[in-house]
C-alpha cells in the first residue's frame, strides 16, 4: 500500500499528510479523554487509522457524535492555523497542509460508514429510530455512496487523474461495519 502511493504522490506531500492524520487522531483522543476513556488501540489501514477507545461504559449517542467531530474539527483548526502560518511567512508547505488538513476534514464528515460522518450519521439514526435501523441506514447510505465515488474515482483515472479515490472507494466497499 504505501508503495502505491509513493507512486502516486511525493514524499513532501506524505510528510504532511502524516502530520494531518496526526493531528486529526489526536482530536479524537482528546474528545475520548475528555469523556472520561482512553485509547485502547490505534490499527493502521490502507487508507486511515482506526482507533478503538477504552472505557468503563458505553459512549452516548451525544457522546459518540463529539468523538466523531473532533477529528475534522482538529483538521480544521490545523488548516486555518497552517493556512494563517502560510500567509504570514509565505510558505508553500503551509498551505500544503492547509490543503492537505482540509481535505481530511471534509473526506472524513463523508455519511459513510467507517468515517467520521458514518458514525455520526449511525449515532443519530440509532438514537431516533433504533440501532438496527441506524446499521442499515448507515449500510446502504455507504454502500451507495462508495460506488458512486468507485465512478469518480475511475473518471478522475480516466482523464489523467491519479487513482487515489478509487483505492478509498474500494476500502470503503471492502470493509466490513465494526472491522
Amino acid at each position: 500500500m504505501l508503495g502505491a502511493l509513493l507512486l502516486a504522490a511525493s514524499l513532501r506531500l506524505l510528510f504532511w499528510a502524516a502530520v494531518a492524520a496526526a493531528v486529526h487522531e489526536l482530536g479524537h483522543g482528546l474528545a475520548i479523554r475528555a469523556l472520561g476513556g482512553r485509547v485502547a488501540s490505534l490499527r493502521l489501514t490502507g487508507v486511515g487509522v482506526v482507533m478503538r477507545p477504552r472505557r468503563a461504559r458505553l459512549f452516548s449517542y451525544w457522546e459518540e457524535c463529539l468523538v466523531a467531530l473532533a477529528g475534522p474539527g482538529a483538521s480544521f483548526l490545523l488548516a486555518l492555523g497552517a493556512a494563517g502560518w502560510g500567509r504570514q511567512f509565505g510558505s508553500g508547505d503551509a498551505y500544503l497542509l492547509a490543503g492537505v488538513s482540509l481535505a481530511f476534514g471534509v473526506f472524513n464528515l463523508l455519511p459513510l460508514g467507517p468515517l467520521d460522518g458514518g458514525r455520526v450519521l449511525r449515532a443519530l439514526a440509532s438514537r431516533w429510530a433504533g440501532p438496527d435501523t441506524g446499521e442499515r441506514l448507515c449500510g446502504g447510505l455507504t454502500r451507495a455512496l462508495a460506488l458512486a465515488l468507485a465512478a469518480l474515482g475511475l473518471w478522475v483515472l480516466g482523464t489523467g487523474g491519479n487513482f487515489t479515490l478509487l483505492l478509498c472507494a474500494a476500502w470503503l466497499l471492502w470493509r466490513k461495519e465494526g472491522a
